[in-house]
């Protein structure tokens, strides 16, 4: 699965490219994308809490996702209008992302159209690196996290700059300076499935 900090950045990111350039931006925004992004992870709490394991993870499916931005939709537009406000697509992109992004992993497979049959996906090619064992000791979790890192996160900062009209001059410089070592990074974590 992918980390915690990946799922959380990609809210993030929808947040800068969704709310408004002018200060002061609407917090709420950022943290009911955030969680939205979050959320398809709260299966773990009757694992953590009762040692009940969830098969399949229901929570991980586009359905769920789509739900949920229904409902962060619907609670937000009754907000002042600027303090969280968003569109249902940017609510829905951040949701969403979660199963997308553990899919990409492919480690296991994501109940990505539950609850119809077959709803089970797996990708048989793993671009992003497992969060692995969590624990501070745990090196191939910092290493993975890294990788994750520098794979999601030039993507992300592309897809605000697009969406906030960055000149493309700017965009390609970016580009230039920072494609070799994403390409690096996504060799690397393509090499640790292999």
């Amino acid at each position: 699965m992918s980390s915690l900090i990946g799922h959380a950045a990609i809210g993030a990111a929808v947040y800068f490219a969704h709310a408004p350039a002018a200060p002061p931006r609407p917090r709420l925004a950022l943290l009911v994308l955030v969680g939205l992004a979050l959320l398809p992870d709260v299966d773990y709490l009757p694992y953590w809490l009762f040692g009940i394991n969830s098969e399949p993870r229901w929570t991980h499916s586009l359905l769920v996702a789509l739900a949920a931005s229904a409902l962060a939709w619907a609670a937000t537009r009754r907000c002042r209008p600027g303090t969280a406000s968003l569109p249902f697509a940017a609510l829905a992109l951040a949701a969403c992302s979660h199963p997308v992004l553990d899919l990409l992993v492919g480690v296991h497979p994501v109940p990505l159209f539950w609850p119809l049959p077959l709803a089970q996906v797996e990708s048989p090619l793993g671009l992003l690196p497992s969060a692995g064992r969590l624990s501070l000791t745990n090196w191939f979790m910092w290493r993975n996290l890294l990788i994750e890192c520098a794979v999601l996160l030039p993507l992300y900062a592309l897809g605000v700059a697009l969406a906030r009209r960055v000149a493309r001059r700017r965009i390609a410089l970016a580009a230039a300076l920072f494609c070799p070592l994403w390409a690096l990074a996504l060799a690397w974590s393509i090499r640790i499935h292999g």
